[in-house]
């Protein structure tokens, strides 16, 4: 019962207008973008395998299955991984609109089908369905907001609230005890929080040792001090 209360409590605030944005700085993105599935005709089908790179070009795609990993990289080959995305999500707004090279890249994380849009098939859509322009600003201000908020955290926050915001947009719904789902390796989570994965492991470890966590897998992390928790996750 402490448990869904405090979840349900956590989940209005998020919704919140106030709140809705205080943890999505590692907020995986999903179905942004659904409206855009009546259009796809106008668009050329595409298959990826997983592991492949997206080679963007002056164009606009549509995961409509899968997920695909946004990750930079600078000029020493040092890797940052940005943001996830899953189907209903357009991605590769940026090289599309503006022609300078790209420092980041899109991966496939498992197999994918995409649908790739033209600037002549935009131009359609802008004449013929100018809601559906209105819908990819809203997501490239969603993933604006994100960026911005993953700065933010990088720089005010400790590893700690950086690792409780994560798990905290991979609950499981109904788990008792409360459940977070990574969906990913150690490896890619530590890139994600901007952490060393030895720093990331230490501090799993010392808040199991303090009670916070239960024994943690690579698939899951069991949260056994919901309260304490989502205080930092609000932090």
């Amino acid at each position: 019962m402490v448990i869904r209360k405090t979840m349900e409590d956590y989940a209005m605030r998020e919704n919140s207008e106030h709140g809705y944005s205080r943890g999505m700085a590692f907020k995986e993105m999903n179905n942004m973008n659904t409206p855009w599935r009546e259009v796809l005709h106008l668009g050329k089908r595409v298959v990826w395998s997983k592991g492949h790179c997206v080679q963007f070009g002056r164009a606009l795609y549509f995961l409509e299955r899968g997920k695909v990993r946004l990750t930079h990289q600078n000029l020493e080959g040092v890797e940052k991984i940005l943001w996830y995305i899953r189907g209903g999500c357009l991605f590769g707004e940026t090289p599309f609109f503006d022609p300078m090279p790209a420092e980041s890249y899109f991966s496939c994380v498992t197999d994918c089908i995409a649908y790739e849009f033209t600037q002549e098939a935009l131009k359609e859509i802008n004449t013929a369905r100018p809601d559906l322009i209105i819908n990819l600003l809203e997501s490239m201000s969603r993933k604006l907001r994100i960026l911005s908020n993953q700065a933010s955290s990088l720089y005010l926050d400790n590893v700690l609230v950086r690792t409780c915001k994560f798990l905290a947009q991979r609950l499981q719904p109904g788990s008792d005890p409360l459940k977070a789902e990574l969906g990913m390796s150690r490896q890619e989570m530590a890139s994600l929080l901007g952490v060393h994965r030895i720093s990331l492991y230490k501090v799993l470890r010392q808040q199991e040792e303090n009670g916070m966590f239960g024994p943690f897998t690579r698939d899951n992390i069991t949260i056994l001090q919901p309260e304490v928790f989502f205080k930092l996750v609000e932090s």
